[in-house]
């Protein structure tokens, strides 16, 4: 039963199909025998019309592309073109019928000959051209070998007249490649430049024999001297000779042009419409009977698409619903319900197929235990389970919890320990420091201040300002951390702390090259404590970096394996980079290479970097110069 209402379905629609196909092919079938009427008329006689149109052209269009780039390619291809123009001008003498069509098949005859006869002559002159061009190039390397292989072996020995035939030979040399330079410059590009150039040139090689024929020469030399007058003579003959033809082909250039466009104004204006005409019938009825059939096929898709789906749907549902019946009873029996069963209402194949399933079911119920046993037992084993899940997570988190809040506790105990100790330090020095910069105040303003040294009172000043910026680094260094963060961009710190190391990097002769500026990225920063980082490692490069070279500043976002999304800035210098045992070392309070360093300034950095959960790492670079690389996390705020 189900197979015979497949087949039915399939049949109607191939049927209805067919009889559709086989209408459309009879409507092409027309189109065909009325396309090849056309073709069989008038088609040959309009495409010849149309092909010598396009022959012409393309053979005017190589005759110019050969005179700007003279190609044996290019000139074969013209006469191919010339050939072809013959070709269909004939075609087109053998299918015209009308007394007009023949007279403007003579009279486009008559333009091509004169077309062809120009253009040749332009393609011969542009060889003719090429040839003397060769020619001139050899008339230079002849001076040049002269000049090397006979002048300066026959230059006298004695001085002072060995150096001035040597310093002319030299200026004959270099004054004819300048001819050849300018010769061949005209000669690739004409302009009024390099023309000019090319005679100036002459005139200064002319200049430059006479000057070696001035020399007090032996009759061999004189000779070649001679020699060398006549190369140039007719080589000044020569580039005329160029300049005269090339003036001609300008001129053959305009003819040739101008007839080209009028036989392309004949074939446009008069011979196409004159072919077109006999087209015109068959194309029409060839255009009505397209149209009948595509009628035809606008009410035969959607008719065929309606038949289709209709036979489609209802084979469908003939097949789907007892199938959906079935797979209802496999959910259901698979949920643990042996008591389904499914309905037998014929005798086709689905109803055979339920029967088998029915007779299964009745089987397996059977052979199996109590589904509420099953779902009790399967109920506590998943409880076990998630609780067992639940107490691992809990006891792992809470064992990170507290490796993080150890270490913090031991960071933390250990911060406050060095900020107490160096804070107390920093304020016990510095009254004693007060007292010491007052006395000096003093000393400068009292009239025995001619009794105390200035070198000693400078140098008790230099000392004073070293050390009171010892007791500025250490506070700050002893400085709790700050909790004042705001959104910011990072490029605006960056180029702010640029702009306050600028001075001294010019007078150190030092460039700062910001290529951080491109970086726009917001991120959490306070932004005095983060500025204080880059003015400090900004003047570390500067004090590294000799004098004439740059300090380079880079920002780039570099996102981590876990997601975290961070800026990376490089600040690199031109010096000799870290010693490698010194590396570990670099942060370390009190570590500094400088002899009047306070050895606090990378370990502030490194604190403000901490504070802003970042990184600092030194290194040096592949090609020399020490590097600090920064990363710092990328908060997501509103821009």
């Amino acid at each position: 039963m189900v197979k015979v209402k497949i087949y039915a379905g399939i049949a109607v629609i191939v049927v209805f199909g067919v009889l559709s196909m086989l209408y459309v092919y009879s409507g092409l079938d027309e189109v065909v025998r009325h396309l090849t009427k056309l073709e069989r008329i008038d088609a040959p006689f309009s495409i010849a019309a149309i092909e010598m149109e396009k022959n012409a052209g393309e053979y005017a269009l190589g005759v110019l592309q050969y005179i700007v780039q003279p190609l044996a390619d290019i000139r074969a291809e013209t006469q191919k073109d010339s050939d072809d123009f013959v070709r269909y001008h004939a075609s087109y003498m053998r299918l015209g019928k009308s007394e007009r069509e023949l007279e403007l098949g003579h009279h486009l005859a008559e333009d091509y000959r004169r077309l062809k006869r120009i253009g040749t002559a332009l393609m011969d002159k542009r060889d003719m051209l090429n040839a003397a061009f060769d020619h001139i190039n050899g008339q230079l390397e002849q001076i040049d070998n002269i000049a090397d292989h006979q002048m300066l072996p026959a230059a006298p020995n004695h001085e002072p007249v060995r150096s001035q035939t040597l310093a002319a030979i030299a200026n004959i040399e270099a004054e004819a490649a300048e001819v050849g330079f300018w010769l061949s410059a005209f000669q690739l590009r004409r302009t009024e430049v390099a023309e000019q150039r090319v005679f100036e040139k002459l005139v200064e090689l002319e200049d430059a024999i006479a000057a070696y024929r001035a020399l007090p020469l032996d009759a061999q030399e004189r000779e070649l001297g001679e020699t060398a007058e006549a190369l140039r003579t007719r080589i000044e003959t020569g580039i005329d000779e160029l300049n005269s033809g090339e003036a001609a082909i300008s001129s053959l250039v305009k003819e040739f042009t101008r007839l080209q466009v009028h036989m392309d104004a004949i074939s446009d204006e008069e011979i196409e419409p004159l072919a077109a005409k006999g087209l015109t019938k068959p194309q029409q009825e060839a255009d009505q009977t397209a149209v009948r059939v595509l009628t035809m096929l606008r009410y035969a898709v959607p008719g065929y698409i309606l038949i289709a789906l209709t036979v489609s749907g209802l084979l469908i549902l003939s097949i789907v619903r007892p199938l959906k019946k079935l797979a209802l009873g496999t959910k259901a029996i698979g949920a643990g319900d042996l008591e389904y069963r499914i309905a037998e209402h014929g005798k086709d194949e689905f109803d055979e197929l339920a029967r088998q399933f029915n007779r299964m079911v009745a089987q397996l119920q059977e052979s199996t235990v109590s589904r509420a046993l099953l779902e009790d037992s399967e109920r506590k084993l998943r409880v076990t389970v998630s609780q067992l899940r639940k107490e691992i997570s809990e006891h792992e988190l809470s064992e990170r919890e507290r490796e993080k809040l150890r270490a913090k506790l031991r960071r933390s105990e250990a911060m406050a320990a060095m900020g107490s100790l160096i804070a107390g330090v920093a304020h016990e020095v510095r009254n004693p420091l007060f007292g010491i910069s007052s006395t000096l105040d003093a000393m400068e303003i009292s009239p025995a201040e001619g009794k105390v040294s200035g070198r000693y009172r400078e140098v008790l000043r230099r000392e004073v300002n070293r050390l009171n910026q010892l007791m500025t680094d250490l506070l700050e260094y002893g400085r709790p951390p700050t909790e004042e963060f705001t959104a910011g961009r990072l490029s605006k710190v960056i180029a702010e702390a640029v702009r306050v190391c600028r001075p001294a990097a010019q007078a150190a002769g030092v460039a700062i090259v910001n290529e951080a500026v491109a970086y726009n990225g917001m991120m959490q920063m306070n932004h005095g404590r983060l500025l204080q980082v880059f003015v400090n490692l900004i003047e570390n490069a500067v004090q590294h970096t000799p004098a004439g070279t740059e300090v380079l500043i880079t920002a780039e976002r570099a996102p981590d394996e876990d997601g975290q999304s961070w800026v990376e800035c490089r600040i690199k210098d031109c010096g000799v980079g870290f010693v490698p045992q010194e590396l570990p070392l670099v942060f370390d309070p009190f570590f500094t290479r400088r002899s009047k360093g306070t050895g606090l300034g990378l370990a502030i950095v490194q604190r403000i970097v901490d504070e802003h959960k970042g990184s600092i790492v030194p290194c040096n670079g592949a090609e020399g110069g020490a590097i600090m690389i920064l990363r710092l996390p990328v908060m997501a705020v509103a821009a």
